[in-house]
């Protein structure tokens, strides 16, 4: 079993400690446990999604340990103190912080600002490239982080293969976990070169003659070591900033939503968006293995998303 009881998560840490003082074991969680220690994450702050979420990663744990998931449904106690905390983040207006999309606009700012920055900036554009391209949340690229990183979970350099298609550089990357891939069957998202100058393959090739094969996150570098899910969200949000360019709403899912968002007007289907996406539905279930060139496809919607918009690449 990992420490913190199997859970690498901030609430996951703070659950093992929070169990450590009661001189309890993190597994298996009992109602009580489970109750009792989403009432002192509330009176912490966590908002309701954010527990969750929180208990899907113990319910995890409880699983990868060998034993019976808990059924929260059957936790009466639990599921008053969760109603709880919803009624009380709709009445003090704390409910879900209002989320919007990275636009071409923000990313040639982003392209711009970081330009000049060396190291630091290929790996930050690299970043933001790899999130927008291939319509993945930051958590999904970076751990939340430095101590929290698991090369179990997170992004490495082993799973980063360059490749090429129809004469193309192309970018197959290894997504091992995600808030819609709970039993971490893992899933691929392919970077396809969109020859211009906001180019996710020129991106990331860029970066790692920089990164070089190696231990650890994929998004380190000598200047800051493991780029993490906040320091990236702060970066992005001080360069557009320094752009003169709101950063209200940004957040490390504003990529994703971007992402669809730029598809969708370039003409992408539901299914092109879906499989660019990787979302469930009742007609895509096996989205997570589907075949890559619906995901290409897609990524090339995105960039005549930008077309119609009027931006030019080159």
């Amino acid at each position: 079993m990992r420490p913190h009881g199997g859970v690498t998560t901030p609430c996951g840490r703070r659950y093992a400690a929070w169990c450590k003082e009661l001189e309890e074991a993190p597994l298996p969680v009992s109602e009580e446990k489970a109750t009792g220690n989403v009432a002192t994450l509330a009176r912490g702050g966590v908002k309701a999604a954010t527990v969750k979420f929180h208990l899907a990663g113990l319910r995890q744990a409880q699983i990868r340990a060998g034993l019976p998931p808990p059924e929260w449904g059957k936790m009466a106690r639990l599921a008053q103190t969760r109603r709880g905390l919803e009624r009380w983040e709709a009445a003090n207006g704390a409910g879900k912080l209002e989320r919007h999309p990275v636009k071409w606009h923000h990313m040639r700012a982003l392209h711009e600002e970081w330009g000049s920055m060396g190291e630091k900036g290929r790996m930050l554009w690299a970043a933001a490239c790899l999130c927008f391209f291939a319509c993945l949340r930051a958590g999904e690229a970076l751990a939340p982080e430095q101590e929290a990183f698991d090369e179990g979970a997170h992004l490495t350099w082993s799973d980063v293969e360059v490749g090429e298609r129809n004469r193309k550089e192309v970018i197959r990357i290894k997504i091992k976990q995600s808030k819609m891939d709970r039993l971490r069957k893992g899933a691929f998202v392919v970077l396809e070169s969109t020859e211009g100058d906001i180019c996710p393959v020129r991106a990331v090739l860029r970066f790692m003659i920089d990164r070089r094969a190696g231990p650890g996150p994929f998004f380190s570098g000598s200047e800051m070591g493991g780029l993490t899910r906040r320091e990236f969200v702060k970066e992005v949000i001080e360069a557009l900033e320094r752009k003169g360019i709101s950063s209200e709403g940004i957040s490390g899912h504003s990529f994703r939503i971007g992402a669809a968002t730029a598809a969708a007007a370039g003409g992408a289907s539901d299914e092109e968006v879906k499989a660019l996406g990787r979302w469930r539905s009742r007609e895509y279930k096996g989205y997570i293995r589907r075949d890559v060139t619906e995901q290409t496809g897609a990524a090339r919607r995105l960039v005549e998303g930008a077309r119609a918009e009027g931006v030019k690449l080159r």
